[in-house]
């Protein structure tokens, strides 16, 4: 292979010889460690400005520090909470020294039997001459009417409030249900705002504020059922332009069962929600409704089966069921005398046992009518000596 070029520079070794005989390089031609120690340091090949970066890349590298382990604190037990749940437990303890009758009645009966007169009745001369206040939600005009022709030496007493709101332009339907349901949730509002502030004056001071709210009277349920129906057809369901337009089978076909819901929770605002925490704070709170007809499954009305005009199934939202009922009199030959007994009864009661009795409001007659009214109602007991029955 020779004339290549590839070995001409590579040593022939004999490979004939032992390598021990090989020439070595003397053990005192190896440089000395003085010599290594001295030598040439190598030359930094690094730009000037790359060793500025690195100086600066450096200095702001963190250094980790070594923490001593701390000895665990014991948590700190005190009794001022400060949360939410501890100022309601507070309150509701402040509260307990204020202990009322509570007083949530719905009173049913037919038209001109007493419900309205024996409620605006219902203030002792001391409450009168302390401030004590009815205030009455009337939808059906028999506030004022009650107020003008028997209560008038306690005009100051009675707050007889319309719940309707009128319609300002031209219409076919007087009231504007919309603004009308609005302004009756207001009332109860304002009337809970009421409530709280003489509570907690009481708290204070041992007496209630002059003026103060005795009693808050709905008459009448049955109304504010048209009210909540109405909306939910014209406003939350869209079915027309108003009450009239709303009315009838066809319109009630196209409800649905599932969406009378709508109706029951716009009748629930008012009736008992508007009224409920009211009635605890010792507001004594009156709904008043009339009866109405109850029918078979062929449509036939049931004779003497009459019930509540209210939001079907709603009697449990009450503590007093009271119902109220008109006799017409008859004489021994069974001719009618012209004399009606207005009778009051209290079915149902959570606070108290005791069944309860009927008590006369009034007997109508054309030469000696008598008013007796319902001096229970009083204290919210239901049950007074004063109370005319037994008759």
């Amino acid at each position: 292979m020779s004339g290549t070029g590839f070995f001409d520079s590579v040593a022939i070794v004999d490979t004939t010889k032992d390598p021990s005989d090989m020439k070595k390089p003397a053990f005192d031609q190896l440089p000395s460690t003085s010599e290594v120690a001295n030598n040439t340091p190598v030359k930094n090949t690094n730009p000037p400005s790359m060793d500025t970066v690195i100086e600066e890349v450096v200095s702001e590298m963190p250094v980790a520090k070594t923490v001593a382990p701390q000895k665990p604190q014991a948590p700190v037990v005190t009794t001022d909470w400060g949360s939410p749940g501890s100022m309601i437990v507070r309150d509701a303890r402040i509260m307990a020294q204020y202990t009322p009758v509570c007083v949530l009645a719905m009173i049913a009966g037919p038209a001109k039997s007493g419900k309205t007169g024996m409620v605006l009745d219902s203030l002792t001369k001391e409450e009168i001459e302390g401030g004590a206040e009815i205030w009455h939600v009337d939808f059906d005009l028999g506030g004022d009417t009650t107020k003008a022709a028997h209560h008038s030496d306690k005009k100051d007493n009675i707050v007889v409030i319309s719940p309707w709101v009128m319609v300002q332009n031209q219409s076919r339907v007087p009231y504007d249900f919309q603004a009308t349901y609005q302004r009756v949730l207001d009332i109860l509002n304002h009337a809970h705002e009421v409530a709280v502030k003489q509570a907690a004056y009481f708290v204070e001071h041992g007496r209630m504020p002059n003026p103060y709210l005795k009693t808050l009277v709905f008459d009448g349920a049955d109304q504010w059922l048209n009210i909540c129906g109405t909306l939910m057809k014209v406003y939350d369901l869209d079915l027309g332009r108003d009450g009239i337009a709303t009315t009838g089978q066809k319109t009630t076909t196209k409800i649905g069962r599932f969406n009378w819901e709508i109706r029951k929770n716009r009748y629930r605002a008012a009736l008992p929600h508007g009224l409920q925490e009211t009635a605890r704070l010792g507001v004594h709170c009156y709904v008043i409704t009339h009866m109405k007809p109850s029918y078979d499954s062929n449509g036939n009305e049931i004779l003497g089966s009459d019930v509540p005009d209210i939001l079907p199934r709603s009697e449990g939202d009450f503590q007093q069921l009271i119902h109220v009922r008109v006799e017409e009199q008859r004489n021994e030959k069974g001719e009618l005398t012209n004399q009606t007994r207005s009778i009051a009864t209290v079915v149902e009661n959570r606070t108290s046992l005791k069944c309860g009795q009927p008590v006369l409001l009034f007997i109508r007659d054309p030469d000696e009518p008598q008013w007796f009214g319902w001096p229970g109602l009083r204290d919210g007991t239901f049950d007074n000596p004063q109370d005319m029955v037994g008759f």
